[in-house]
């Protein structure tokens, strides 16, 4: 046998088997020999893609457009033209080139006169999500879909379906975007797609689902996409990157804190060269991760990811909130909101906007933020979009001291939360609710619950949450542990003798919330002026 047909051979084998390291070594050994056929040149450029070689999966796949449009295969052409266009944007972030591809397989094809083909309309629709247009977005896709139909093209049903399903989603219609999207998992789920369009959809499905907080459907095709990831022999670029990104998510919601560590640092690494678009994604949750965790390189993190084009927020203003400054945590995110108009932008940053607006006191502007929750919770009335609503209301109970109605949306929020598998949510909602009980007397429920969230916040080694409820079961300090950081701030004014007036200019604060902290803290503290108040602080070490 010519060692020419013995290695196309053992190619063919490795690519059909996933190992596509070895496929592209076989295919480049039997191209030296005879130049491939253009078939087996595709099956080349998809192993090079799926394991990042993306230099070598762009010059194969120039080679196959020229093949293709030399014998007038126009939908084989703008079929490379895609694949050379993603290759162009998400491993290298070269817009202009990819956009050159797009118009000359657009150009072929008015030249030909062959009509309108469906590969050449997804780069045009993604244009338009990126821009909010997802009306026209819509339409496009819808119409490559048709396409894909009418030439029996798998893996073009599956993505126009699945970035149809995403634009849909973010029109606002709930139902039929998640049926778009379920269409098109039916085909990944059972294989019928190219490996290239299943690891890109899995990922489209997945965190469309986590945009719109369709946590269970993300969670049921990320277990699916795990097992795939499973069976592979390796994993790298910028396709199996952004899986392994969800990947991690998934991990990290279970609780799987140090799988998920893991899996986000060797992503972070194999993203280095390639794939300019995804590694900011990955920097992100790996700053995340850090800040729930406690561990250093929380900052680099974010500022690896913000150099990649991905924005720091909401993690950046929490991690600062944590650090004390609530100013700073408070004027970051205030700026993302002020840039993002769109609902689906803002759904991911207004939970912590609640948060952080209830910890600088500014109860108003929290009850704003759930308002707007609320709008978004009737478009996406998901089983985590409700749990994130009820637990912002429950949080502004506490703050207005109204713990029975804080204790019925809270115990409605561990319910939903522990109903998505979810232990660290479950475990943040417990502490409210232990806070909750506290305020109404019942400190041994109180202690039950803070023990459970602590059990919880050990096991999955979330050291700061830990150590605040350590602070919490303080008997020493049971009452000062109520207090927000906002009104031991308050408190520790008042010990100096700083009238309501002196602490609002302080605190950058109306007098009208300074009065609000200064009698939730006479309530939570059982006391009944401001000298008792700061007696109580110096006894216990506050000053």
């Amino acid at each position: 046998m010519n060692d020419d047909v013995r290695h196309l051979g053992a190619a063919r084998e490795h690519h059909h088997a996933s190992r596509w390291v070895r496929a592209c070594e076989e295919y480049a050994s039997a191209d030296r020999a005879t130049p491939l056929a253009v078939e087996d040149l595709e099956s080349w450029a998809e192993s090079a893609q799926v394991v990042g070689r993306i230099d070598e999966a762009i010059a194969v796949l120039t080679r196959c457009f020229e093949l293709r449009a030399e014998a007038g295969e126009i939908h084989a052409a703008t079929r490379a033209t895609y694949w050379l266009w993603s290759a162009h944007i998400f491993a290298r972030g070269e817009f202009a080139t990819a956009a050159g591809w797009v118009e000359r397989a657009r150009t072929l094809a008015e030249e030909r006169g062959s009509g309108e083909y469906g590969w050449l309309l997804i780069p045009r629709a993604y244009g338009y999500i990126g821009r909010g247009d997802y009306p026209t977005a819509e339409g496009l896709l819808h119409r490559a879909t048709e396409l894909g139909l009418g030439r029996g093209d798998i893996d073009l049903i599956t993505i126009a379906t699945t970035m149809r399903g995403r634009a849909t989603l973010k029109l606002g219609s709930l139902e039929n975007g998640l049926a778009l999207l379920d269409q098109a998992m039916v085909r990944i789920l059972t294989r019928a797609t190219s490996p290239c369009t299943t690891s890109v959809m899995y990922c489209a499905a997945i965190g469309s689902c986590y945009e719109v907080q369709e946590i269970a459907r993300a969670t049921e095709w990320s277990v699916a996409l795990d097992q795939w990831l499973g069976t592979l022999p390796q994993l790298g670029g910028a396709y199996f990157g952004n899986c392994r990104i969800y990947r991690a998510i998934l991990m990290r919601l279970r609780g799987d804190w140090s799988r998920a560590e893991a899996e986000l640092e060797q992503t972070c690494r194999d993203l280095a060269v390639d794939g300019q678009l995804v590694a900011g994604h990955a920097w992100y949750e790996l700053g995340e991760l850090r800040r729930l965790q406690g561990r250093p390189g929380v900052e680099e993190a974010f500022e690896r990811a913000t150099s990649f084009g991905h924005v720091a927020q909401p993690g950046l203003a929490l991690y600062r909130l944590s650090q004390g400054n609530a100013q700073a945590a408070a004027a970051g995110l205030r700026r993302v909101l002020a840039e993002r108009q769109l609902a689906g932008d803002r759904l991911v940053l207004l939970p912590a906007a609640v948060e952080i607006s209830l910890a600088a006191g500014r109860i108003d502007e929290a009850k704003d933020f759930i308002t707007e929750l609320e709008k978004i919770a009737q478009t996406y009335p998901t089983t985590a979009m409700r749990a994130v609503l009820d637990a912002a209301r429950g949080a502004v109970g506490l703050s207005e001291n109204r713990p029975a109605d804080a204790l019925r949306l809270l115990r409605e929020a561990s319910d939903r939360w522990r109903e998505l598998a979810a232990p660290y949510e479950t475990a943040e909602i417990g502490v409210g609710i232990g806070e909750g009980c506290r305020v109404l007397g019942d400190e041994e429920g109180a202690l039950m619950e803070f023990r459970a969230a602590l059990a919880t916040f050990e096991r999955l080694g979330a050291r700061p949450d830990a150590s605040r409820v350590r602070g919490l079961m303080s008997a020493q300090n049971a009452h000062l542990a109520v207090l927000s950081p906002r009104e031991i701030e308050v408190l520790r004014l008042i010990t100096t003798g700083e009238t309501n007036a002196e602490i609002a200019a302080q605190l950058f604060l109306s007098e009208r919330t300074v009065h609000r902290h200064v009698s939730n803290i006479l309530i939570k503290l059982d006391v009944r002026s401001r000298t008792s108040a700061a007696m109580y602080a110096v006894r216990h070490g506050l000053t």
